[in-house]
Formats: C-alpha cells, structure tokens, sequence
C-alpha cells in the first residue's frame, strides 16, 4: 500500500485533476490512500474572503464567494456526467452554504479568530477531496471519500493544531480501506469534540505522512509541479538538475536553508518508520522523481545549492565588556520573544554575527536589540548554502566556491560551515551570478548516477566544464 499526496499546483483545474485521476489509476492495484490538498490559488482566496468578511466589506467578500463558488462548479462539471454530476453539484453547493454560514460568524464578531480562521480554511480540502473521489468514481475506480475531520484528531490549537496520534493512529486503521482508494484532505482534522483545526503550514504533507505512518505504507508520493528536488532554484539557475535520491537529513538542510523542498520536520512520522518518500512531477509522471530515504547517496559531495533573498546581517556588540554566555542568552531571548528566526554566523570576544529575514527587523524588535548592544544592520543580504552528506569535510569545496564567490562584485563572506552545509552571505543583487558560477563549478557535468542531468545545460557545459573533483569521492564510494 501508497500514499499519494497531491499539492494546490496538481488540482488547479479540471484538466489538472484528471492528470491525478490517470496517475493514481496506474496505481490504482496498490489501493493507494489519496490526500489532497486546496485546488489552486483556493486557501488564499478564502483567507481573503475571511478578511473582508472580518473588515465588513461585505460586497467585496460576497463577490470573491460567488468567484470561488462558480469556479469549482464549473471545473466539476468536467469531471462528473449523469447521476454523479448530480450528487457532486449537491455536495459542493452544500459545502458553500456551511461557508457561509462560517463567514456570516467572522462578520458578525467583527474578527477572524484562530478558531473561525480554521473553519473558513478547511473548506479548500473539504472540497477537493469530494471532487477528486467523484472524478476517479467517474473513471470507473473504486474510490470512497473520508472527511478527514472524522480520522485527524488533534489539540485546540487553532491554525497549528497536534494529531493526537493514539487517537488519529486508531481511527486511520479504522476508516482507511486497504481494498478500495480513499480520498481525504489534507492540512485539517478536527479536536475529540468535533471542533475543526487545522495542522498549519506543510499541513498537507503532515497528513500524508500521518497516515503513511498509521498504516505502514511501502512508500509517501508528495506528487507537486516539478520533476524532483533539484540542484537549484530553478527560477535563479534554469538548468539546474534533479537529484535521484537524497537522505531525510540532506533534505531538511536543504530546507533550512532556503530551498522549497520537503522538510522532513512535516513529514517525521514516515521518517520515524524509515518509510520512503518519493517527489514527483504530476505534469510529468515519466519522470522518476526523487527519492528521499535514510541512506546518504554520495558521501562528501556537494549536492545542491540553496538561495535565500529577503534577509540582513547584523552585526551585535556588547557595550563595555566582551561577548558572555548571559549576552548570547540576551540576544536569544531578544529574537524568541518577536518570533524572530535568525542563524548565528560568527562569534568573538568583541562581536556576534547573524543572519535574520529582513522583514523580522521592525522598530520595536531593533529598539530591544539596540538596548542590548550596538548594532550594525547590513541590509539587502543574500545567503548561498551548499548541501551534501559531509561535503565540508571535503576541503576542495570550500576552495572552490570561495574561488568562484571571490569573483563577485563585493565578495562573499564565509558564514558557517557544519559538517553538511556550509553558507556564504553575499549582497543580493549578485546573488545570480553566484548562483550560476557555483552551479556550473558544481554540476557542470552531473554524474548521471545521482542527477538526472538537464541536457541543454550539459551539452553547453562539457566543452568548457571539467569533471567536478567532489563527485570522485562517490565515485570511490561506488567501487
């Protein structure tokens, strides 16, 4: 047995769920449970809807509802003919009037609250599961639909709610078929009381992986809109390649330092369980995806680069003594307390070093900082990391990435290196061109045992590109 995890990007129309429909009927002799999440752009335009409702523009969020409405009958007039149709258009109109209801609640106190927030919220994936189970139904697949409220049972932590795993563990065994496909939204459950929450970001993930975990699946398919992870930022550096296969821990630190993959942390009851998850390309189900399991494929190389923009660099003195244990502690509490996330880069006796988004830095938070130390705030910073399995224990990659970041207008600093990734900070606007150099010194030519090379890249790049020195320590590996 499978799961089958579809994002927003997989279902945004008609056209796009009947893709889902013909991948997981090649599936369909695994009895895959299918988890599902918003159609589209959907959780955005509820949010909106919510916040004129709260704001008391009714007419604007009346106008937004009737949009959101037609659109997904419309798309599921495509998907469902006959008798189907029927029952289909019954339960989405009945799902909109529930909605309405929510939002009538949200006008009426004047204020979305967490709890109403979730209310509004769940109806993206409350609808697409029922869509998604009518269109395979339509194609003559055995598909039952379960409201995910009835098997996700969590806290009352509204917007961020825990699965109270005994519980939803018990239940998923219990109302999830193994002889038949079972479709269920992601991102929602609901508490012991019936009340509807919501898992918080990654949520849908998070219920792939719950339910993966429950019923101790072979493998979690996360199905999105690209072949695979992939080396890089595809916007930043267009050729970059897909990786076959990286490990849990690979992955998270690709995660934490920018790059939008899979972050294991919303997928830690599979990897509790070793189970294997697989990213996939629903507009291209040919390609093999990638492969994210225990086992590190290529030991001390490097294995993607990962970019992030939007951030500063502060530098934080101490008034009248050296850096202290109580100072960092100070320091800490500082960014805690305005739920600041922040890297530490550097230390010394006169100074720290970090990194933090930008858009964290308000008057009130700087004004705490500035009672804590001087501060210096470099502003439009970038953060570059490379990322492999023990790749800084390698010296030839620092050496060669300081060689091709030294070429960069401004340079580029070292900021930390831990034993899989190691992080330079550089200004913003060169941050492309750091990109492409460290790409092309990298993976100039993929060994096509660990990337699947993207061809009009390589083609370009072997004339002019030798093979990368630290893929010789996987090839030693192999042999």
């Amino acid at each position: 047995m499978i799961v089958m995890k579809f994002g927003g990007s997989s279902l945004e129309s008609a056209k796009a769920v009947q893709r889902v429909v013909s991948i997981v009927s090649g599936h369909a002799d695994q009895h895959p449970a299918v988890v599902v999440s918003a159609m589209g752009k959907t959780t955005d335009r509820l949010l909106s809807i919510a916040r004129h409702s709260a704001a008391g523009n009714s007419q604007a969020a009346a106008r937004e509802l009737s949009k959101l409405r037609q659109f997904h009958l419309t798309e599921a007039s495509y998907l469902a003919r006959a008798a189907q149709a029927i029952r289909l258009d019954a339960q989405i109109c009945e799902l909109f009037d529930e909605l309405e209801g929510a939002l009538r609640a949200v006008a009426t106190g004047g204020t979305l609250t967490p709890r109403l927030s979730d209310a509004v919220l769940s109806f993206g994936e409350r609808l697409s599961s029922v869509i998604v189970a009518a269109a395979l139904r339509q194609a003559g697949i055995d598909a039952v639909h379960l409201d995910a409220r009835n098997a996700i049972i969590t806290d009352s932590r509204h917007t961020e709610a825990a699965p109270l795993l005994i519980e939803t563990n018990a239940r998923l065994r219990r109302r999830i078929s193994r002889h038949r496909i079972t479709v269920l939204g992601g991102f929602i459950g609901a508490t012991a009381d019936g009340v509807t929450t919501t898992l918080g970001r990654g949520g849908s993930d998070y219920t792939a992986a719950l339910v993966g975990a429950a019923l101790s699946v072979d493998e979690i398919q996360i199905w999105t809109d690209v072949d695979g992870m992939l080396t890089c930022d595809p916007r930043i550096v267009p050729d970059a390649h897909c990786l076959r296969s990286v490990s849990y821990a690979e992955a998270e630190q690709m995660a934490k330092a920018g790059a939008k993959v899979l972050h294991p942390a919303t997928v830690l009851p599979a990897v509790r369980q070793g189970i294997p998850l697989t990213i996939r390309n629903s507009r291209n189900p040919a390609a093999a995806g990638t492969r994210v399991g225990r086992d590190n494929p290529c030991e001390g190389a490097v294995m993607s680069i990962a970019c992030r923009t939007g951030i500063a660099l502060l530098q934080l003195v101490p008034r009248n003594t050296p850096v202290t244990a109580d100072f960092g502690s100070d320091i800490w509490d500082a960014f805690q307390q305005a739920g600041a996330q922040f890297e530490l880069l550097a230390t010394s006796r006169q100074e720290l070093s970090v990194v933090a988004d930008a858009a964290a830095l308000t008057p009130a938070f700087m004004a705490r900082l500035r009672s804590l130390a001087e501060v210096e705030v470099q502003d439009d910073r970038a953060l570059i990391t490379l990322v492999g399995h023990n790749a800084s224990r390698n010296p030839s990659n620092l050496t060669r990435a300081a060689q091709q970041l030294r070429r960069m207008p401004g340079g580029a600093t070292l900021g930390w290196c831990s034993d899989s990734r190691f992080a330079f900070v550089l200004a913003a606007d060169a941050l492309p061109a750091a990109a492409e150099a460290l790409h092309n010194e990298f993976f100039g030519q993929p060994d096509p045992l660990f990337f699947v090379p993207n061809r009009a890249s390589v083609v370009v790049a072997a004339a002019v590109t030798p093979r990368p020195r630290s893929l010789e320590i996987c090839q030693a590996s192999k042999n």
